[in-house]
């Protein structure tokens, strides 16, 4: 901006001049009457034109004067008056106007950086829960994991112990058998020697048990054997354990077989014999697929192909509603016979009484 600036002319009426010599004070009062009032029209114009009347009062002391002198002066206003009389206003305003804005921008700072801080909070909090449930889902797949493996440690120990106690109940039977024998061994030998000529004669009865001896059987080329060929003896009957991969016969296809071989599916007396064939059968297929032998049941009875009825009840399965029984290998010794439809197809076992001669 420029700057504004004023001027002021003074006329003298009467001409006269200010003397040289004058020692005393000049006292100057003066008034000023503005001929025309201000508006808010002059106030815009670059030059404002007051007119004022200045009275002298013992201007001169060597020259008093009745009449008193008037000066009329020009003084011309511009923009600086203004100024000087609004600037303070303007400032005043100016300052609030800033402090204003210093304040709203703070709180403009201060709101953002709440929701800054808000925002970070929250997504942190996300992130940690996230990593929370990550680690929670690791550790119970870790756990499922764990609980498997002991699952299966359990059934493997629950089969070795099985297993266990079947060798337990087998070493049994071995040991009262060796225990007989060992008693045998230590008998008189005239005792012996009278076992084996009762033996002798009872040998020379045994064709006479036969109704039809078979001769084919026993005594193939000639020669005769305790037991037929591919049979295995045990005390006074010989066994055939069919080990075929395939065909497997049904129950009356095994004992049609067994018939054919003037023999009949296996009977199974006492706990020794039970012992004896559980040792000789072998697992094949799976876990349900076993040895037919001779026991059904007829008028909710279990009867033996000789007529007799059960007495051991071996079962597995004893509330099953089939009639006929197949012995399985893994299973327990006294819980081997498993209940079972005449139609399911397995190997069979089949016995003879042997020929002792």
């Amino acid at each position: 901006m420029e700057e504004d600036v004023q001027y002021s002319t003074v006329q003298f009426k009467s001409g006269a001049s200010a003397p040289k010599n004058n020692k005393e004070e000049l006292s100057v009062y003066s008034s000023i009457k503005i001929k025309k009032p201000l508006t808010s029209v002059t106030q815009n114009k670059d030059d404002n034109i007051i007119y004022s009347q200045v009275e002298l009062k013992n201007l001169f002391q060597s020259e008093p004067s009745n009449q008193n002198e008037t000066i009329y002066s020009d003084i011309k206003e511009g923009e600086q008056k203004r100024q000087k009389e609004n600037g303070p206003k303007v400032q005043a305003a100016g300052r609030r106007f800033c402090l204003l804005a210093v304040c709203s921008g703070i709180i403009c700072f201060l709101l953002c950086a709440s929701i800054i801080i808000i925002i970070i909070y929250f997504t942190m909090e996300t992130h940690k829960q996230k990593q929370n449930l990550s680690e929670l889902e690791a550790k119970n797949k870790q756990l499922n994991l764990e609980k498997r493996l002991l699952q299966n440690k359990t059934e493997d120990l629950t089969m070795n112990v099985t297993k266990l106690e079947n060798q337990t109940e087998q070493l049994t039977a071995e040991k009262k058998f060796f225990e007989i024998q060992i008693k045998k061994m230590t008998v008189n030998p005239t005792t012996i020697l009278q076992k084996q000529i009762e033996q002798l004669r009872s040998n020379s009865e045994a064709i006479i048990k036969y109704t039809n001896f078979p001769g084919n059987l026993f005594c193939p080329d000639g020669a005769c054997q305790t037991c037929p060929k591919d049979w295995i003896q045990f005390k006074g009957s010989c066994y055939f354990f069919s080990y075929f991969n395939d065909p497997w016969k049904t129950w009356d296809e095994s004992r049609q077989f067994c018939q054919r071989k003037n023999s009949d599916l296996v009977v199974i007396n006492n706990h020794e014999e039970q012992t004896f064939i559980k040792n000789r059968i072998e697992y094949y297929y799976d876990e349900w697929h076993g040895y037919w032998i001779g026991l059904r049941r007829i008028n909710n009875n279990w009867i033996w192909v000789d007529n007799s009825q059960d007495t051991l009840g071996y079962w597995k399965n004893p509330g099953s509603s089939d009639n006929f029984v197949h012995i399985v290998h893994d299973h327990p010794l006294k819980q081997s016979w498993v209940q079972i439809r005449n139609g399911f197809q397995n190997r069979f076992i089949c016995e003879v009484k042997a020929f002792i001669f």
